[in-house]
Formats: structure tokens, sequence, C-alpha cells
């Protein structure tokens, strides 16, 4: 019975993604009066799924994490201690008056997560050097000025190059940052959007099978 009503469900989730992005496509260019409104009742829907797939993801992470630490896979104390500080940030969040504005929350978010946050949005510069010096074909120009542009880039945003360098060059450093790669960041974003967009509008016309 499953099987003989997914195709409608699937067509039914196709029209109402279909309305939706209509309507806000509409509201967004003002193409039709009065509906701003109808887009604000719509946005606020998207938060509230959006909340509720946190509290999912959040679930099935403490349920996963929780797997490991009763099998006594490796590294389990690593799912132990992330387990302990999701439950306490948690705890306090809920138990405090102030909620998310609790000192003791943002001491955690100050110390624990935006260090960390910053270690990884380090790293990823140098894994992205690595992977363009070993998947691109340095023997090109294209490729060598690629990996030139990226070890040009951390150089001149260290603090030590900062304060030897003249100003020229952390200014054209800023410029290249905020006009061309922005750029090419938010066409390669909205490139990314679009093929998510597409792949699942087409999943969905077929009925969850990839093949055509």
């Amino acid at each position: 019975m499953f099987s003989t009503h997914a195709q409608w469900i699937n067509r039914l989730g196709l029209v109402i993604i279909f309305v939706v992005a209509a309507l806000i496509i509409a509201s967004r260019f003002h193409l039709l009066p009065g509906l701003q409104p109808v887009a604000t009742i719509l946005y606020t829907w998207v938060l509230l799924l959006a909340a509720f797939a946190l509290l999912l993801g959040i679930a099935s992470v403490a349920w996963v994490h929780l797997g490991h630490i009763q099998g006594g896979e490796a590294e389990w104390g690593l799912s132990l201690i992330l387990l302990i500080g999701l439950l306490g940030v948690f705890a306090i969040g809920i138990l405090s008056p102030v909620g998310a504005n609790s000192p003791l929350i943002e001491w955690v978010f100050d110390a624990l997560i935006a260090p960390g946050q910053a270690s990884l949005f380090a790293l990823t510069g140098f894994f992205v050097v690595a992977a363009a010096y070993r998947y691109l074909r340095v023997d090109r120009p294209d490729a060598i000025w690629i990996l030139v542009g990226a070890l040009l880039a951390l150089l001149i945003q260290t603090p030590l190059s900062q304060q030897l360098l003249p100003p020229i060059f952390t200014g054209l450093t800023d410029w290249l940052l905020v006009w061309p790669v922005m750029a090419a960041l938010r066409g390669a974003l909205l490139g990314g959007a679009l093929a998510v967009l597409i792949v699942g509008l087409r999943l969905l016309a077929r009925g969850g099978n990839p093949r055509p």
C-alpha cells in the first residue's frame, strides 16, 4: 500500500515545493501585491521545520555516539566527552533563568566552541592547498597560479607578514578577497544550491529513484 501511494506523495510534495517557491519569488520581486504576509508565514514555517530538524539531528548524533560507548568502539571516550558536553549545555540552557544568555554558556562558547571553529577554519586552507597540489596538474600554468595565489593569500594574512610587509600588499589581498574571490565563491555557492535543488526535484518527480 505504501508503494502504491508513494508516487502520489512525491507528486504532492513536488507541487508544494513549486507553489512555495513561486510565492516566495513573487514576493521578492513584488510581482503581486499582498504576498508579503504569506511569505512571512512561509518563512516562519521554515524556521519551525529547521528547529525540528536541528533537534532531530541532535537526537541522531546522541544516539550514534551512545551506541559507540555501549559497543566499546575505538575512541569511545571522545563520544563520551561529546555527550557530556551536549547534555551539560542543554541542561544549563534549560535551567538557567536567562536561557541561552547564561554566562556559563557564553564561557563554553568562547572557551571551547569558538577555538574549535577557528582551528577547523584555519586547517581548511591547508587542506585546500594540499588537495590542489595533489589533484591538480601542477605542470599546467593555471594550476600553478592557483597554488601561488592560495599560498600568498595565506602568508599575507598572517600577523607577522602584516607587520613586515608594506600596507599595499595587505590592501591588495583584502581587495582580492572582497571582490574577485568573493564573486567566485558566491557563484560556486549559487551553482551548488541550484544543482541540489534540481537533483531534489528530479528525485521527487521520479519517486525517489535516482535512475532515469
